[in-house]
């Protein structure tokens, strides 16, 4: 893959690993997370690099991508894999790099919110219905990513503005969701359409469970809001819980029913950050609200995203073996003639 090639969402893998990384140091996995955390940063670092030099050699394909809806949000994970990292360095030497990310994703999260606006007002509700699919859950994904970022690096009691965007977040997800169902109810959906970025609709839910948790946390529930908030997020949980079995289901739907090939694809990383996401969140939840059950079942799931983790890369190897085998067999093939 080539820098002029390289997709808007291609941050996705920095996403999952940071936030597997994350979850994996909660639950005492020193060692594990911080290998996690190493491949997270070399990814990094060289998607970074390649997306510089990108916007720098290529800016007519970066502008035309902001303005396809079917690739604008890919530049989101560029947000969410900032800032993940940010909170997962913020607690360690590293603070100064964790200072830096967000002082890049913050800026691009706004360009991205504006080009995002400016579209919807281009297409119009029915035009936004017709194209709106779970990739667009990034933009929640991206702003509540953010806010979590900045509130690790800046801990202490909540800030008016950490809760403005919070809130922001969670009403941003409540319209992104309308406008997916109207999609879904109106025009339904084919099997090969059903793809893995529909988790992100789980994932978008779980974080902004976890940003509003750790806003809580640093003081953000006065008693006037406390109740409210305190509802919020119950429901967040509940919500982020009921769509775990529709998307398992889809997943049975799309490869088993319509027997679509389950290969590996980089939209996979879409099911391991929701997954990841998740486990954090229902941790969160369970020791802001005191209860232990949901503490186990956070912890749990830091192994269950693991083990998709696994999966999703040794796919990723495993792809990456193929493309070279065949490459090395079609040169040895002309050589040959």
């Amino acid at each position: 893959m080539t820098a002029r090639n390289l997709p808007p969402s291609a941050f996705a893998p920095v996403m999952a690993t940071g936030i597997v990384s994350q979850g994996l140091a909660a639950v005492g996995a020193r060692r594990l997370s911080d290998a996690l955390l190493a491949v997270a940063v070399v990814l990094y670092s060289g998607l970074l690099a390649g997306l510089m030099w990108r916007v720098a050699r290529y800016p007519r394909e970066v502008a035309t991508d902001l303005r396809d809806p079917a690739r604008l949000f890919g530049f989101f994970t560029f947000v969410a894999g900032s800032d993940v990292l940010a909170v997962r360095l913020a607690p360690g030497p590293a603070r100064a790099a964790a200072t830096a990310l967000p002082v890049l994703a913050v800026p691009v999260a706004v360009l991205l919110l504006g080009c995002a606006a400016f579209m919807a007002h281009r297409l119009g509700a029915g035009g936004m219905v017709r194209r709106a699919d779970g990739v667009w859950f990034l933009c929640v994904v991206g702003l509540q990513s953010a806010v979590l970022a900045v509130a690790a690096l800046a801990p202490g009691r909540a800030r008016p503005a950490e809760a403005l965007g919070w809130a922001a977040g969670v009403l941003l997800y409540a319209a992104v969701a309308t406008v997916v169902a109207c999609r879904l109810a109106r025009f339904g959906i084919r099997p090969r359409e059903l793809s893995p970025p529909y988790w992100i609709t789980m994932g978008a839910c779980a974080i902004s469970l976890l940003a509003g948790a750790r806003l809580v946390h640093q003081g953000l529930d006065t008693p006037q809001l406390q109740a409210p908030i305190r509802v919020v997020l119950l429901a967040l949980w509940g919500w982020a819980t009921c769509l775990l079995p529709p998307l398992l289901a889809a997943g049975i739907w799309r490869h088993l029913l319509h027997r679509v090939p389950l290969r590996y694809e980089p939209t996979w990383w879409t099911i391991v950050f929701p997954t990841g996401m998740y486990a954090m969140s229902t941790t969160a939840l369970g020791e802001a609200e005191g209860i232990h059950r949901l503490v186990l079942l956070g912890h749990l799931a830091v192994w269950v995203a693991l083990g998709v983790w696994s999966l999703v890369a040794a796919g990723l190897v495993g792809a990456h073996c193929h493309r070279t085998a065949a490459a090395n067999s079609s040169q040895k093939l002309g050589q040959e003639t």
